[in-house]
């Protein structure tokens, strides 16, 4: 049976088409430096392979099929939960990545700031999910300027003080609105990050917004990875305990009367406990149904790090989930050549700071390619390490008999995706062999 995609909007098509139709040069990062305009759409036309060197180093690239691989991971996981997916676009903040989560079937897609969201609406999406806080003249304004239109999204908001939501009742006087603003109450833990600690000062604002003409309580929400350098073990029951004062609180919720028409939003879930998430969450029944709304941003590219230990983590606890669909694979690597080898045990290569990111580790060093010695690249072993990195420079330690040379090819995973994409405006979409099908646009 061929599978129906959701129709996307018509203005997020010529959006896209808008942005295919934009030039890129050599002045774009990753792109050949003497190539002259030619528009976006034509990038996967031109021939172009990264083993050949037809690209500028350093480059980004994502791999197509591990891409393909995990959408059809996540859908399984929707599927056999009945959680849906609002993923957190901050991640990649790139349309063409947009397109695929929407016609995977996203209920929403999720935001941080108000750019974002402007970025959001540029192509139509039509429900956003604000998983901050919205404070700010300019910030809120956004949003009373969108709820004024006809034709304007739907929006959810958090709030987790009388500070944050005095500030939404302000932005709103004087406006004639075509909706209300959703609002979820946040639930946050003891030395976490935002979200409310006290549940009769949640409940006193659950009433305030039940009390507004301009606001309506749609749920509640959380983040459960707010328990940085805690051991896992004692991690789990902090989490648990988190999501259980949330449902307690949607429960007092419920029983005052307090949530507007339609399903109860429950959500939470980063990119790494979604499962225990969607776990507790779905034990949890309103009369008017509710939705378990996750909002991992990182599935779609993962990494090869971080992410990837978290999966085998999530694995572990239920590993069922393991044999759903082949597992999450690192999608997005970034290359350079290596072009100094100023000692026997260490080589450097064109990828530094700039290029990739290192707020959570260092980037592995995982492939070599020489031309002239087989189609495709070999892996490295762990003997490899990348032991620091300049602006410009990554300097990889190796055994002093190591074949590696000046000119060579060296591809890095990476550990956190967030910030690797916001360092690159473009970055090309190749296939098993390295061959450029396509590439995406990034709105940092």
């Amino acid at each position: 049976m061929t599978e129906t995609r959701p129709k996307l909007p018509a203005a997020f098509e010529r959006a896209m088409d808008a942005l295919d139709s934009q030039t890129v040069d050599g002045t774009c990062k990753g792109l050949p430096p003497t190539l002259a305009p030619i528009q976006f759409r034509e990038i996967g036309r031109q021939g172009w392979n990264l083993l050949r060197q037809d690209l500028a180093f350093p480059v980004a690239v994502l791999k197509a099929s591990a891409l393909e691989n995990n959408r059809t991971w996540m859908k399984a996981f929707l599927d056999l939960t009945g959680a849906r997916l609002a993923p957190h676009v901050k991640t990649t903040m790139s349309p063409q990545l947009f397109r695929t989560q929407l016609e995977d079937g996203a209920w929403a897609l999720t935001a941080a700031t108000a750019n974002q969201v402007a970025v959001l609406r540029k192509f139509g999406v039509t429900r956003i999910l604000i998983a901050n806080q919205v404070v700010g003249r300019q910030n809120v304004a956004l949003l009373f300027d969108e709820l004024e239109r006809v034709d304007g999204a739907e929006l959810l908001v958090i709030v987790d003080s009388d500070s944050s939501l005095d500030a939404l009742l302000e932005g709103a006087q004087g406006r004639v609105l075509q909706r209300r603003l959703g609002v979820l109450l946040e639930v946050g833990a003891p030395g976490g990050r935002t979200g409310l600690r006290d549940a009769a000062q949640a409940r006193q604002l659950a009433q305030r917004i039940f009390a507004s003409e301009v606001l309506e309580l749609r749920g509640l929400e959380s983040y459960e990875s707010v328990f940085p350098g805690v051991p896992e073990e004692e991690k789990l029951p902090r989490i648990e305990g988190m999501l259980e004062v949330m449902l307690g609180l949607a429960s007092d919720c419920l029983a005052a009367g307090w949530f507007a028409p339609g399903e109860v939003v429950l959500s939470s879930g980063g990119s790494e406990y979604f499962d225990i998430v969607v776990k507790r969450l779905r034990e949890w029944r309103a009369p008017q149904g509710q939705v378990v709304v996750i909002r991992s941003g990182c599935y779609l590219a993962h990494d090869h790090l971080a992410y990837a230990r978290a999966f085998e983590r999530l694995i572990a606890r239920d590993p069922a989930l393991g044999g759903i669909a082949p597992h999450l694979a690192g999608a997005l690597e970034v290359w350079g050549i290596v072009q100094s080898r100023p000692e026997p045990n260490t080589f450097i290569v064109t990828v530094g700071k700039r290029d990739i990111s290192f707020d959570f580790e260092l980037p592995v060093a995982r492939l070599h390619y020489r031309q002239g010695q087989g189609n495709l690249p070999q892996p490295l072993g762990e003997d490899y390490r990348v032991t620091r990195l300049n602006d410009q420079h990554a300097f990889v330690q190796c055994d002093s008999q190591s074949d590696v040379r000046v000119g060579d090819l060296i591809g890095f995973g990476i550990s956190h995706p967030c910030t690797t994409f916001d360092k690159w405006q473009l970055i090309p979409v190749v296939d098993d062999d390295y061959s450029v099908r396509s590439a995406i646009r990034t709105y940092f």
